[in-house]
């Protein structure tokens, strides 16, 4: 096996494992933001249509960036597992949070959109609202934020059958939206390859924003950019 040829295998597995499954009181230099404030429309429940309209369309989009209609599905479930186990939080795929889906989500959608390149590794941004009929749970931030430090290296595999693969974990500034915000790059270094997460809680619905790029990229404007594209959408539409 030639060097490139391992090098796009490895890319190849590490793109298929960061992949979405249904998967603070600070400053933005803070992984983890708590904001507290008075109860707003878009923190209530809403209907699928209103989730919809709410995401970024083609025009939003990076430029040469195009949609992916075979791209994310938010309502499957997932099967992530990783080691050590705590480190679920950071994909917020714990056995309580799974739970909690099952039992209180209602309206659900996502777009995402990739870079122009056919070659592993393409740059991507998705971005996902779920609706649930009760508040999101405060503490699956807490939680989230609370295993950064012991996940600074884990390993991740998406089923029982699924090869292990061993990531980063690291803390990226996260901007202070809705009532609750927590991001975190995981990636692999060594292949140029990073995921950067973007998890808002506002109210009843938690919103996600994921850009996969290389590991030098500096994605910040973007992540705040899309998650507060939502809220402001949410806001005109309530």
């Amino acid at each position: 096996m030639t060097r490139r040829t391992h090098r796009l295998t490895m890319l190849a597995t590490a793109a298929l494992a960061l992949s979405l499954t249904a998967c603070g009181g600070g400053s933005e230099s803070s992984s983890t933001v708590t904001v507290t404030h008075t109860r707003s429309p878009e923190q209530q429940a809403l209907t699928n249509d209103q989730v919809v309209a709410a995401l970024p369309t083609r025009e939003d989009a990076p430029n040469g960036f195009r949609p992916d209609d075979a791209g994310f599905t938010p309502s499957t479930d997932s099967e992530r597992s990783t080691s050590p186990k705590p480190c679920i939080a950071l994909y917020m795929q714990t056995e309580e949070m799974r739970d909690f889906r099952t039992a209180h989500l209602g309206a659900q959608e996502s777009v995402k959109y990739v870079g122009p390149s056919q070659e592993f590794g393409t740059p991507s941004t998705s971005v996902v609202v779920w609706s649930h009929d009760e508040p999101y749970p405060s503490d699956f931030f807490d939680e989230a934020g609370a295993a950064l430090g012991d996940c600074k290296r884990h390993t991740s595999k998406l089923s029982a059958e699924s090869a292990e693969v061993e990531w980063t974990a690291a803390s990226i500034p996260t901007p202070t939206l809705g009532d609750q915000s927590f991001g975190v790059r995981i990636g692999q270094p060594e292949y140029n390859l990073a995921v950067d997460y973007l998890w808002v809680r506002s109210g009843h619905n938690l919103i996600h924003v994921r850009i996969d790029s290389e590991h030098g990229a500096n994605n910040d404007a973007e992540l705040k950019k899309y998650a507060q594209g939502v809220l402001d959408e949410l806001k005109k539409q309530t």
